[in-house]
């Protein structure tokens, strides 16, 4: 069985295709985040990279979602597909 390799949301690499596979910390955030689309199981695109902090931006399904550092670091993530970009 394949391991897979979990990463924070925060440090996932821009422009790529990502799976939502767990929500941490409290679950107001948590219902919070579910309520705009972030839940397990779902595919998200990391479309925005700050080099020096600033908000973590991810696109679901057309809509754009900006989310704090803090917050991006509560969601972890499995790269599924990278960018191909040269």
């Amino acid at each position: 069985m394949p391991v897979i390799e979990l990463i924070e949301l925060s440090k996932a690499p821009c422009n790529s295709l990502l799976e939502i596979k767990s929500l941490r910390g409290a679950h107001g955030w948590q219902n919070r985040l579910e309520s705009v689309g972030i839940v397990k199981g779902r595919k998200v695109r990391k479309i925005v990279c700050q080099p020096f902090g600033g908000p973590v931006v991810i696109d679901i399904d057309g809509s754009r979602i900006s989310l704090g550092r803090g917050i991006a670091a509560n969601i972890d993530v499995e790269v599924v597909q990278t960018s191909a970009k040269s």
